[in-house]
């Protein structure tokens, strides 16, 4: 997970600058308590509106146990899943939107993958896909190195 964090960027730019929010957390980092057969990890980012996202990077013991926590929090999100919608990304994955945020969640190998961003203003695009593939690029790299 160490090699995860320091892959992070302070910056994220989609539609509109991101900046790490080390405010939200201790050390700007914070520990997932639903997480307890692995490590995880937890980062915050803001946007000049106030916007939040955070990205939970969770690592398993197995990849039966990813997947165990994949659905776990896959059937949290009961009702707004678009599951495995988008060809290029890891299958399986949900995505989802509902009227408090959006959600995008992956199980690859013993890895886990959470991107939770609150609701945005109707006049943003939605963020989500493009934070996602970020998020999954941060993963790769760090899994490569």
């Amino acid at each position: 997970m160490q090699v995860v964090l320091d892959s992070l960027p302070n910056q994220i730019v989609t539609t509109t600058q991101w900046r790490r929010d080390y405010s939200r957390f201790d050390n700007g980092v914070g520990a997932p308590r639903n997480i307890t057969n692995g490590r995880a990890v937890r980062v915050a980012y803001i946007d000049q509106m106030a916007n939040n996202f955070q990205m939970t990077f969770g690592q398993f013991d197995s990849a039966d146990d990813a997947m165990a926590h994949y659905l776990r929090m896959k059937d949290i999100r009961e009702g707004i899943e678009e599951e495995n919608s988008i060809e290029d990304f890891p299958q399986p994955h949900v995505l989802g939107r509902g009227l408090y945020g959006s959600v995008a969640l992956f199980a690859v190998d013993e890895f886990f993958l959470e991107v939770l961003m609150e609701r945005a203003p109707g006049t943003s695009a939605n963020p989500t896909v493009a934070i996602a593939r970020k998020a999954l690029a941060i993963l790769e790299e760090a899994r490569s190195a």
